[in-house]
């Protein structure tokens, strides 16, 4: 379940425009990787260490990779994949690397979490 507040924003465009309200998403819980290794412990027959080593492991390959160009897809979880950030030029003889901002990790839902995320429940917490 997701929790959120409404907003109040003022239009920067209009000042004098009536104010709008936004959902804004609460904070919740921060879970640790130590908390995922635990849960995996509880649920099969891995002992918290070899999930801790595991994950651990997953956590080193997974930037080396995308930052060699590859995608990663993680079954029914997801994709990761990296993009290039750059200025647009008129001509390609006017581009060169001095144009490119930055490398951008996109992370897209495979279709079964996509399917969880549009059944989400949402609970306006009071202010």
């Amino acid at each position: 379940m997701i929790q959120y507040k409404l907003k109040e924003q003022v239009n920067p465009l209009d000042i004098t425009a009536p104010n709008k309200y936004v959902p804004v998403k609460q904070k919740q819980e921060t879970l640790t990787l130590r908390d995922f290794a635990k849960r995996i412990s509880r649920e099969s027959t891995v002992s918290s260490m070899d999930a801790m080593a595991v994950l651990e492991g997953l956590l080193q390959i997974i930037p080396d990779e995308i930052l060699n160009g590859k995608i990663i897809k993680l079954g029914d979880f997801g994709t990761f994949r990296s993009t290039i950030s750059a200025e647009t030029v008129d001509a390609p003889e006017n581009f060169n690397v001095s144009k490119i901002k930055g490398l951008n990790v996109r992370f897209r839902p495979a279709k079964e979490f996509q399917k969880q995320i549009t059944n989400i429940d949402y609970q306006l917490v009071s202010s």
